[in-house]
């Protein structure tokens, strides 16, 4: 991918100020709210003040706009276009969907799992987990618990997780979540290599690519291809593409990248306004020509047959009036210019960000076909 022309560059002239902390939730979303009150057995008149006490735990910190906007609230991946069509049927488990009483649907081994007794071992990887609460609306929604694994670079967010949810005795952190994970940390003695490297058919990764520069998100491309396994039995009941006539049947060699972050019409480098370090936005067509270059470099032309790529651009609003994160997609990233990934914990609360013109907010989708 060529490098960022000139007239791409972001200006300070063109953004749009939004409040990234929010004290008061308003209303606790529906889909969230069935979550806690089914799985993690917290009435709905508890949930508010529940949610607010972790929430804060997790601001103090580490201020990032997601949780400051109440976003993680909004369950990214349950939203995703193929949430219903492709992930829920991979994953489905033959238990009954909601029943979080369940034994046969729990995880209670405290992390001797043996996945000899599931049909080959591919798992599902949520790269970037925060608290998990994906993972749990997967299990809510009757995922197979032995396939789930999370990853987050953060410690504290796992414990944090648990605390929002209270099944510490039905999944086990020592069996699902890899934290810290250092997703640059290509070595083979890392946690996130030795247990997940060549064993991902599904990878979830939302709010991750934004952060960076391009030149890092190729790094990160290439992990995210070495986590992925060349050989399982999965079945894909919708093909990304009419160019891939594969759909309807198992594909043993096939795997699924995908997730959500933000986005802008001009892609190109925007910068950050406290730290100055650029980050790169994709658009469709950036983004597409991102995955296609990272499957021709050496090490993985001979080994990648094809790949597909799709992405959806969505405009976001950004009014405070909901309480729940407005804005959407956008916090995660636009925390960058006032804490985010660059933050030091503070109490001001208080902090406001920037959102520049051609924002976006993409739900982009990856098919990789392994010779």
């Amino acid at each position: 991918m060529s490098s960022t022309p000139p007239n791409l560059l972001a200006s300070s002239k063109h953004t749009t100020p939004i409040h990234l902390y929010q004290p008061t939730l308003k209303a606790v979303p529906s889909a969230i709210s069935a979550l806690l009150a089914e799985y993690s057995g917290i009435a709905p008149a508890e949930q508010k003040e529940h949610i607010t006490t972790v929430r804060d735990r997790a601001y103090a910190s580490y201020p990032y706009p997601c949780l400051g906007r109440w976003r993680f609230l909004e369950l990214d991946l349950a939203s995703h276009p193929l949430y219903g069509s492709e992930i829920l049927p991979a994953l489905a488990n033959t238990n009954t969907a909601h029943d979080s009483n369940d034994d046969t649907n729990n995880d209670t081994n405290d992390g001797n799992d043996n996945d000899n007794d599931i049909d080959d071992d591919w798992i599902f990887l949520d790269l970037g987990c925060c608290l998990g609460q994906d993972l749990r609306k997967l299990i809510y929604d009757g995922a197979d618990v032995r396939r789930l694994y999370g990853a987050d670079l953060n410690p504290e967010f796992i414990d944090i997780g648990y605390t929002l949810f209270g099944d510490q005795d039905r999944f086990s952190r020592n069996a699902h979540f890899i934290a810290p994970a250092d997703v640059f940390d290509f070595s083979e003695t890392s946690e996130l290599s030795r247990r997940c490297d060549g064993r991902v058919a599904i990878l979830h990764c939302t709010a991750v690519f934004h952060l960076f520069g391009l030149d890092e998100q190729k790094v990160l491309a290439r992990r995210c291809l070495r986590l992925l396994k060349s050989r399982s039995k999965w079945r894909t009941t919708a093909s990304a593409s009419a160019a891939i006539p594969t759909q309807n049947q198992n594909h043993p060699r096939r795997a699924l990248i995908l997730g959500a972050q933000t986005a802008n019409v001009r892609a190109g480098d925007y910068p950050r306004s406290r730290s100055g370090r650029m980050r790169y936005r994709h658009n469709e067509h950036s983004w597409r020509q991102f995955w296609e270059e990272a499957v021709a470099e050496d090490g993985w032309r001979d080994r990648i047959a094809s790949v597909d790529v799709q992405s959806v651009l969505v405009e976001r609003t950004f009014g405070d009036s909901d309480g729940k994160g407005g804005g959407g997609g956008a916090d995660a990233d636009a925390g960058a210019d006032a804490g985010g990934a660059d933050a030091e914990p503070n109490n001001t609360q208080a902090q406001i960000g920037k959102v520049e013109e051609g924002f976006r907010w993409m739900k982009w989708w990856v098919w990789i076909d392994f010779v």
